[in-house]
């Protein structure tokens, strides 16, 4: 998956896209961390019932212009999409609880 300059968590009706306040020093301070290629990441594991875990991943570039968004299976292996889970309230609560920080403090913008 490329990164592009907005994205949308699979299932929910909100487009992101990279803060241009956004700094490496921003995402490290909102748990992001560097990875091998230079670029950002945000894993954060959502307590759920689904059998096989939910990860919410959050990467950006790192020229802090393109995004990925996507909620992976504990492995990272499989997309998971949370609109089509049972009991879902909970996980989609804490997927908006997220990225209305993320928007709050100038990590990303809402399209």
């Amino acid at each position: 998956m490329a990164f592009k300059e907005t994205a949308e968590l699979k299932g929910f009706n909100r487009t992101f896209s990279v803060s241009p306040e956004a700094r490496p020093y921003t995402l490290r301070d909102n748990g992001f961390t560097d990875t091998k290629s230079g670029n950002f990441i945000y894993k954060r594991a959502l307590d759920s019932t689904h059998k096989q875990g939910l990860v919410l991943k959050v990467t950006v570039d790192k020229d802090l212009k393109g995004l990925k968004i996507s909620t992976v299976n504990e492995k990272g292996l499989t997309a998971v999409d949370i609109s089509k889970l049972d009991n879902n309230s909970m996980v989609v609560e804490k997927v908006n609880f997220i990225f209305d920080g993320f928007v709050d403090r100038n990590v990303l913008n809402e399209k």
